[in-house]
């Protein structure tokens, strides 16, 4: 670009494209109009990216890493990602050998510990199919449940629809149940009557 054009203001807009990950993330936070030239652009990320820097983590930060009991495998995967690339000096062999102790009790711990994965990009496509598994059923579920909080709505009390009088009303005997085993006054009359 330095060589094609001297214009600020495109050095600025195409600086995103050569961002990735976390570096994106933080370029898409901020905020319009903060930045008036590339200058100022090349200083920020500077100092943000020497910021992170004096952060790195050590292995043991990666070896006590664990999946949360309720923590999809997409949010997991993410996390140990970001974890791994700040780890200064991990080997690929490293990052995978960890994984394994860190991820919870489930199918895909299943699958890895039965077939383990020759490189990181492949546990990574393994993962991928597992976290599209993993999505499908919990929308399901959630589908399955709204519809169920649905059908539990229409029984509701003051909700008149299906039997006459509602659910579980039904009128109070007036007289006795059986009139004949009812003793007679002496007047002739049952008991139960008015007179």
């Amino acid at each position: 670009m330095a060589f094609q054009t001297g214009n600020s203001a495109i050095w600025s807009r195409a600086f995103s494209l050569s961002l990735e990950g976390e570096a994106l993330e933080w370029f898409n936070s901020l905020p319009p109009n903060s930045i008036e030239n590339f200058v100022g652009l090349q200083r920020l990320f500077n100092r943000i990216v020497s910021n992170n820097s004096t952060q790195d983590l050590t292995v043991f930060e990666l070896v006590t890493l664990k999946q949360g009991k309720e923590e999809t495998l997409r949010v997991f995967m993410d996390r140990y990602q970001r974890t791994v690339r700040r780890v200064k000096g991990l080997s690929p062999e490293l990052s995978l050998h960890y994984i394994l102790p860190a991820l919870k009790h489930g199918p895909f711990k299943d699958s890895v510990c039965r077939r383990a994965p020759k490189t990181m990009e492949e546990l990574q496509d393994w993962a991928t199919e597992e976290i599209r598994v993993e999505e499908m059923k919990l929308s399901y579920k959630k589908e399955s449940q709204e519809n169920k909080g649905e059908r539990t709505d229409e029984g509701k009390p003051g909700d008149q629809g299906g039997k006459p009088g509602g659910f579980g009303q039904r009128e109070p005997p007036y007289g006795p149940r059986f009139q004949q085993y009812t003793p007679l006054n002496a007047s002739g009359r049952r008991f139960s009557e008015k007179c």
